[in-house]
């Protein structure tokens, strides 16, 4: 069977678990200028790109020379779905399947939304995706609390970074094991060594978000 692109959730991301470390960084493409009495301008240049860094935990060579050879037939240029196993939102409550938006801020940075179970709170620091336009995903951070009311409703949550303009009411959103779309930039892979006797070490990897 051919591999596909992008790699399902299934076929890589669910088995890079244990993960040692996993950070998430946005990365911004601005331009600054300035003048002479101060001011300051900034211009974005392009859409920013959520950036993962993975430390991947031992585990049992198999395992280890699998998950190895998928990362190095993926390469550079295709993508991978990727979902963080040891993440969950802050709050260890399910909101369930059901979430969608209710409304979208003029300048794309709130939303508010829907069919969140009553009494639900979102904390500032919570991810969310949303999959828009025939298999591309936004991925973004909440950032700023709230608090479902009794009918499931949120409104006016600020999110980073803004949504993308195919993005509109009714979309449904995955704030459990949110997944992001991404390639890892050649020379961005470590493999696992094998060690006689031991389990296999050392493998980490540098996700690059791809919209």
């Amino acid at each position: 069977m051919a591999l596909s692109d992008p790699y399902p959730l299934a076929f890589l991301s669910a088995i890079l678990t244990p993960v040692a470390d996993c950070a998430f960084s946005l990365s911004r493409f601005e331009e600054q200028s300035g003048s002479g009495n101060g001011q300051q301008w900034t211009a974005q240049l392009a859409t920013p790109l959520w950036q993962v860094s993975l430390s991947l935990g031992p585990r049992h060579w198999e395992a280890a020379r699998e998950i190895n050879a998928k990362l190095q037939a993926l390469g550079s240029m295709r993508s991978l779905l990727f979902a963080d196993g040891s993440y969950s939102p802050a709050n260890g409550q399910a909101a369930g399947s059901g979430v969608t938006i209710s409304a979208i801020g003029s300048d794309r940075t709130t939303i508010a939304l829907t069919g969140l179970p009553a009494g639900y709170r979102i904390a500032a620091g919570d991810r969310l995706s949303i999959t828009h336009s025939s298999g591309r995903y936004y991925f973004g951070m909440f950032s700023d609390h709230d608090t479902a009311n009794g009918s499931g409703v949120a409104t006016a949550i600020p999110v980073d970074p803004p949504l993308p303009l195919p993005i509109a009411f009714g979309a449904a959103v995955r704030i459990e094991q949110p997944i992001i779309r991404a390639r890892v930039p050649a020379g961005n892979f470590t493999p696992f060594t094998d060690q006689p006797g031991r389990l296999s070490t050392g493998a980490s990897l540098t996700l690059i978000q791809k919209l």
